[in-house]
């Protein structure tokens, strides 16, 4: 029996080799068919989805086939475009009411000739509940203040949507862009695994024959 061991051990190292071999050359065949299907492939062009996303905000999302990102992207327009035309109003109202009492304010209490007769316009009153003309001096300070503060508020949220439609603008071109680059990218299952015959050493055992396998990925 002993001296079938080392012809047993031959052989097991003879199998060995013989099944590295195989498993490299199917490896082989299988990463040449890979390119060869790979190449038949229609790139995708990112400088299409780019510029279809500058002439339409969502085409180019239709274009890389992302099409779920389309209602969220309108969803965020369509609630910009809302909120500059909410807050164009309520600045056009305070501008106004603002322009109003002031001229109100100057005619009572620093009137430059006292027989002009007292403003009409008046629009400033759609803004409270208050008769405002029939205050003191110290309400109508503070009145004249709060329509200065809330016109420079809208203005400056008008102001602020724009940009922030801008944003979102620019930032569905940017998507759409990165997005047709990553589809061109090698993102498929494939794993390249090798087998080959491997001795290890151990003091017990003495010199063990195996295998060891490499994968990469």
């Amino acid at each position: 029996m002993n001296n079938l061991r080392p012809l047993l051990n031959t052989v097991a190292v003879l199998l060995v080799f013989i099944l590295a071999a195989n498993t490299q050359v199917k490896a082989q065949k299988f990463t040449a068919d890979t390119v060869q299907v790979e190449s038949s492939v229609k790139i995708h062009s990112p400088h299409k989805a780019t510029m279809y996303s500058v002439i339409l905000p969502g085409l180019g999302q239709a274009y890389n086939k992302k099409y779920w990102k389309i209602p969220i992207l309108y969803a965020g327009i369509g609630a910009t475009i809302y909120a500059i035309n909410w807050n164009t109003q309520r600045f056009k109202e305070y501008k106004n009411g603002f322009k109003d009492f002031s001229e109100f304010y100057e005619w009572k209490y620093n009137p430059e000739d006292p027989a002009l007769p007292e403003p009409t316009a008046k629009s400033y009153l759609e803004l409270t509940s208050v008769d405002v003309d029939a205050q003191d001096q110290r309400y109508h300070n503070w009145f004249k203040t709060q329509l200065k503060n809330n016109k420079d508020s809208y203005k400056h949220d008008r102001d602020l949507s724009y940009i922030i439609l801008a944003g979102v603008y620019v930032l569905n071109i940017i998507d759409a862009a990165v997005d047709a680059h990553l589809m061109n990218f090698n993102v498929n299952d494939e794993l390249t695994f090798r087998v080959e015959p491997a001795v290890s050493y151990s003091a017990f055992t003495g010199n063990t024959l195996g295998f060891r396998c490499q994968i990469t990925f």
